[in-house]
């Protein structure tokens, strides 16, 4: 599984990336037919909530996608992380032996 980490609108530290990556690798354990991962966190002109973390999975055939905002990088890419675990469930009970 290839998983890329990008930082829009600003520089990310190594340690974000690194965390990042680490959390994205999850998701292996519920599909292993996943064929990469995307990730852009993004740095939002809002007042409060101005950290975005937006998931792309590949899977045969298909992209399943997320997009949340948070206080934080990680707490928007927990959010999105949690509706992909979602979706990724519902994909493989419709696709169960590629």
């Amino acid at each position: 599984m290839d998983i890329q980490v990008k930082d829009v609108n600003f520089n990310a530290e190594q340690k974000l990336l690194a965390s990042t990556k680490k959390r994205v690798e999850k998701l292996y354990h519920l599909y292993d037919h996943i064929v990469s991962v995307d990730v852009n966190l993004k740095l939002e002109n809002t007042v409060d909530a101005n950290k975005t973390s937006e998931i792309i999975v590949k899977v045969p055939g298909n992209e399943l996608f997320a997009k949340k905002t948070g206080a934080s990088f990680e707490k928007a890419t927990d959010a999105s992380l949690a509706a992909l675990r979602k979706q990724v469930v519902k994909y493989k009970g419709k696709h169960p032996a590629h």
